[in-house]
């Protein structure tokens, strides 16, 4: 069997023309060479065949007559990938359809996660979106994580509540504010939720120094903050995990209030096993008011405080246990692993 070239049809060997196309079929090596044997015997122009015509042996089933079908089931995608003019559209429909399909996704993908025009030219966006770049901004340009407070905490008091600081050189540090505190005013104008500390952030430039008013511990205290770029974070140095250092409190949360005060502090509920604070004498239901003199009103406060020694440290604890007194010990941070 053979294979026409021009339209890929498989040929019997003894047809010289296509069946399908009628392209004349190329020559074989028999067709070329000369593979009768030399006799002197035979006349000049007879030839002596070198081997019989083939002949098919006898069975069942007998020989298949008549013209090759045109296309046969095993063939049929072998030829069609030989034809160039069927395959190469093929390929581009489906590489259309894959970019499609890809493309869509894409498009819906990016609806979701940011900005959709909608009629007037205005943008929706998604809140967590917005609520996270917000929470940057204060951080970068005030220099504090804030956190949620209650009615029930602070009675009568509105504002944005201090979580912890970002650092100790941060704008709120510099401005002696501290976690735990209360911002209620900034630049002269009230700042009671989100929506107003934005709008007086968006009105202020960055290195300007303006007034802010604060609570804490039922006093309402003032001074002046430099605000700084609210787009980029400010340079913090990274401290190993092993230059950490270790207190041993595994669970704590915020208490108020300390007896015959209007403090707060952070309240021991779980300790490490022969951890530097129960081995020095710490006790579960401490209310903790001060860590290496700072003052701790917030668990992430405390714990932010607890990493910036280093291990071996010897470091002064204030705090208040039940049915007693303000008292101190000092201790000897471990190390954290």
């Amino acid at each position: 069997m053979t294979i026409c070239q021009a339209c890929g049809t498989e040929t019997l060997d003894r047809d010289r023309f296509c069946r399908n196309c009628g392209v004349s079929v190329a020559p074989s090596v028999g067709d070329m060479v000369d593979t009768s044997r030399f006799n002197p015997a035979v006349q000049e122009g007879a030839r002596e065949p070198t081997n019989p015509f083939y002949a098919p042996p006898p069975g069942p089933y007998p020989a298949m007559q008549g013209s090759v079908p045109k296309y046969h089931t095993a063939s049929f995608m072998k030829n069609f990938f030989r034809r160039r003019f069927l395959w190469v559209p093929a390929v581009i429909l489906l590489s259309l359809f894959t970019a499609t399909g890809v493309g869509f996704f894409t498009f819906e993908t990016l609806r979701e996660r940011h900005p959709v025009e909608l009629s007037g030219g205005q943008e929706a966006e998604d809140p967590e979106v917005l609520r996270q770049r917000y929470e940057e901004g204060v951080q970068n340009a005030l220099g504090f994580k804030q956190g949620v407070m209650s009615d029930a905490e602070f009675p009568g008091v509105r504002g944005i509540f201090v979580n912890s600081l970002m650092s100790d050189d941060s704008p709120a540090a510099l401005a002696n504010i501290q976690g735990g505190d209360v911002l209620m005013e900034l630049n002269g104008q009230t700042v009671r939720n989100d929506s107003e500390l934005s709008q007086v952030l968006n009105s202020l430039k960055i290195g300007e120094e303006v007034p802010v008013k604060f609570y804490r511990d039922g006093e309402t205290l003032t001074s002046k903050i430099k605000i700084a770029d609210r787009s980029f974070p400010p340079l913090q140095t990274k401290t190993e995990a092993r230059d950490q250092g270790f207190l041993g409190i595994l669970d704590s949360d915020r208490r108020c209030c300390i007896p015959g005060t209007k403090k707060w502090g952070v309240e021991i509920h779980e300790m490490h096993d022969n951890g530097p604070a129960e081995l020095f004498g710490l006790q579960t239901g401490d209310v903790i008011t001060q860590f290496d003199g700072h003052a701790v009103r917030t668990p992430n406060e405390f714990n932010r405080r607890i990493r910036a020694v280093k291990p071996r440290s010897k470091v002064a604890i204030k705090f208040y246990r039940a049915g007693g007194t303000e008292q101190t010990i000092q201790l000897i941070m471990g190390h954290r692993w």
